[in-house]
């Protein structure tokens, strides 16, 4: 403890941010273990430990961030390995520190679990089967997920060190507390579980293993042990190279570490709102609905580098156009408006290239009259093949989705009428384009209805129209802005229960309970999304967010379904068990939702089940929606009873400038049946 609070305060000393004390401390906290450890406890010791610590605070900061600039990593256990082999070494010629007698390790199971088990006690530097039980039962109550790394990363690593044929020697260099912390945090910290990182946990936990052979063999002519050093540099051999492999990057998160099953939890929910990892997401920049005639990876030219666009026309009986088709007045799409697919700058305009006729290319000008458009990421979005001197854009401009761009044509590589779209990570024309996908967006192929869809990339031949914006949203968006809710279970009242807007620490909006439960929260043009619960249980905001917190944006939204919320949010001790020991991560709950206009309430009235597979429903809610209202009745029945929040008050909090008031909702009609 003393060496980990002088590496606190040397941390502080040397400028550590928020995120970066607590890697002091990590170190500092070692360090001071492994003195205690070696040496019996004296004033000495007392010295060395605060003396480690600082130098273990201010290496933490001053390496890591050198580290950091060059390659992108964190600094781990390095400042550990390092002061510990600095104070191994300078032991020797300290008289005043008295080694701690030797005791062998008693025996637990015996055979291969103990050695098992001894690596896992060593990662606190008691490298004892009695500790590692011990440190086994805390991981288990942390993450499954991390029990199954630690086996596998120490399975895999001692099948290697035995095909070596390596000696008894080889137990002085920890290969194995080595290979688990290795699988730990390349699989597990920060990484997304999927079957691609456990295959990188396990080559880093061989890696580690390797380096402890050729690092012990180096170290042990100058009688010191590596240390957590060959984790380390496994640990940054196999990130660094899949952080500069675009296949493999968006598997990991290095700025925002987490347990596995969190960051599964993260995952889950992107892809349901955001599309895949690294997408792009887009609004259709046409009205109505048109056709996908060349997808990604189409047979045309959508091919190699350039093969995430998509190519668009007007089919009306199966044909793209009337008449005889040979004048481009003919073709449905001609002429046609073409809007802005995302908020962005406009970054170029060719607007001055002739129109083709039907059935020729003009290859010298491959995109035509087109518009490039700058995202606040820093990639470009093109539609290209306007008509000549209909983009009505201008250079430097700012759009927003739905924004006029111009009219459809023919012009550059175009046989017929069309308009093309991609995403691309540079302006240069022909530059290879990266992943994208429509957001909010109605589906169809074949003969099959159309199906709603948040984040799509639209197979060819599948018939895509926008979602059209309305205004239906369980909350509104704004700082200080509140609902309060009388509460009542089967008919009882339970007093008053409220959910208010804020800003946190990093500027996004977060639902705050009246129990201080919160959740983070989104409201754009495609969708109200709720993510991220957090900060202690609260059964009220669950139900809430199990009715309210995936609503699409749109009033022609009738039926839509959710794979992405945590089934820790079901009410019941059962689901939430389960939620919490299955296997090899948590379960997510599967809700169905429907919604229609209630012409007496003026408001939608939404109704959801919700459950896990297998099980079925757990849960049936209803909400009624109003507009600039927000979510004013829920009624949610569960095994447990029959839950109903009916809203009274909106309320916006004073602040500077803003003067507070209060809002009362009178609900003339509310549900006579049950959800």
């Amino acid at each position: 403890m003393l060496a980990a609070v002088s590496a606190w305060y040397s941390g502080k000393f040397a400028g550590a941010d928020s995120n970066e004390r607590p890697i002091c401390v990590f170190n500092g906290l070692l360090i001071g273990m492994l003195i205690g450890h070696m040496w019996i406890p004296g004033y000495v010791d007392a010295a060395l430990s605060i003396f480690s610590g600082i130098f273990c605070g201010w290496l933490s900061v001053t390496l890591g961030r050198l580290i950091w600039t060059l390659s992108g990593l964190p600094i781990l256990s390095l400042p550990f390995a390092l002061a510990s082999m600095l104070t191994i070494a300078a032991a020797d010629r300290l008289p005043a520190l008295r080694p701690q007698p030797w005791h062998a390790a008693q025996a637990l199971f015996g055979g291969p679990a103990d050695a098992f088990f001894s690596a896992l006690g060593n990662l606190y530097l008691l490298s004892t089967p009695l500790y590692g039980v011990l440190v086994f039962v805390v991981m288990a109550l942390v993450s499954r997920y991390y029990l199954l790394l630690a086996i596998a990363g120490y399975a895999a690593a001692a099948l290697w060190v035995s095909l070596l044929g390596a000696g008894p020697q080889l137990a002085a260099t920890a290969w194995g507390s080595n290979a688990i912390l290795a699988a730990l945090l390349v699989g597990g910290l920060f990484a997304t579980p999927s079957r691609l990182s456990a295959v990188l946990a396990l080559l880093a936990a061989l890696f580690s293993a390797w380096l402890c052979v050729g690092l012990g063999a180096v170290l042990d002519v100058l009688h010191l042990p590596p240390f957590s050093a060959p984790f380390v540099a496994a640990s940054w051999l196999v990130l660094y190279a899949a952080l500069r492999n675009p296949d493999l990057a968006t598997s990991f998160h290095l700025l925002r570490p987490d347990v596995p099953e969190r960051s599964l939890e993260d995952a889950q929910l992107s892809r349901a709102r955001l599309g895949e990892a690294g997408s792009v997401g887009l609004a259709v920049p046409f009205a109505g609905e048109w056709t996908v005639s060349q997808g990604f990876s189409g047979a045309h030219t959508h091919r190699g580098p350039w093969r995430h666009a998509l190519d668009f026309i007007v089919l009306r009986d199966g044909r793209s156009f009337s008449g005889r088709g040979d004048r481009l007045q003919d073709f449905h799409c001609y002429d046609q408006a073409v809007f802005s697919p995302c908020n962005g700058q406009v970054w170029r305009v060719v607007n001055d290239i002739a129109d083709n006729h039907p059935g020729k290319v003009n290859a010298e000008a491959n995109w035509g009259n087109h518009v490039l458009l700058r995202l606040a990421n820093g990639r470009f979005v093109l539609v290209a093949h306007l008509r000549q001197w209909s983009i009505v854009a201008i250079p430097g401009a700012w759009l927003k989705p739905g924004d006029l761009l111009g009219h459809c044509g023919n012009s550059g590589r175009s046989p017929q009428p069309h308009i093309h779209l991609h995403v691309q990570d540079t302006d240069r024309l022909g530059a290879p384009t990266s992943p994208f996908h429509l957001a909010s967006v109605l589906v169809a192929e074949g003969q099959a209805p159309a199906s709603y869809q948040l984040a799509v990339v639209p197979p060819e031949r599948s018939r895509v129209c926008a979602a059209v914006s309305g205004e239906v949203r369980p909350f509104y968006l704004y700082a200080g802005r509140g609902i309060r809710y009388e509460v009542s279970r089967d008919g009882r009242a339970l007093g008053e229960w409220s959910l208010q807007c804020q800003v946190d620490d990093s500027g996004a909006l977060v639902l705050v309970s009246g129990t201080g439960a919160r959740v983070c929260a989104e409201s754009t043009w495609a969708v109200f999304s709720g993510y991220g619960r957090s900060h202690g249980r609260d059964r009220l905001l669950d139900l809430w967010l199990l009715a309210c917190s995936y609503c699409p944006a749109s009033f022609q939204i009738e039926r839509w379904e959710d794979h992405a919320l945590p089934a820790r949010l079901l009410p019941g001790w059962l689901h939430r068990l389960y939620a919490t020991t299955a296997w090899p991560w948590m379960s997510f709950v599967h809700s169905r939702h429907q919604r229609s206009w209630d012409a007496q309430a003026q408001g939608w009235r939404q109704f959801g089940e919700h459950g896990q597979r297998p099980g079925g429903a757990a849960l049936r809610t209803e909400a009624l929606i109003l507009p600039q209202k927000g979510c004013t009745y829920l009624r949610a029945q569960t095994a447990g009873g029959v839950y109903t929040l009916r809203a009274t008050r909106t309320f916006q909090l004073a602040d500077v400038g803003v003067p507070a008031w209060e809002e009362e909702i009178r609900l003339s009609h509310l549900p006579a049946r049950s959800c």
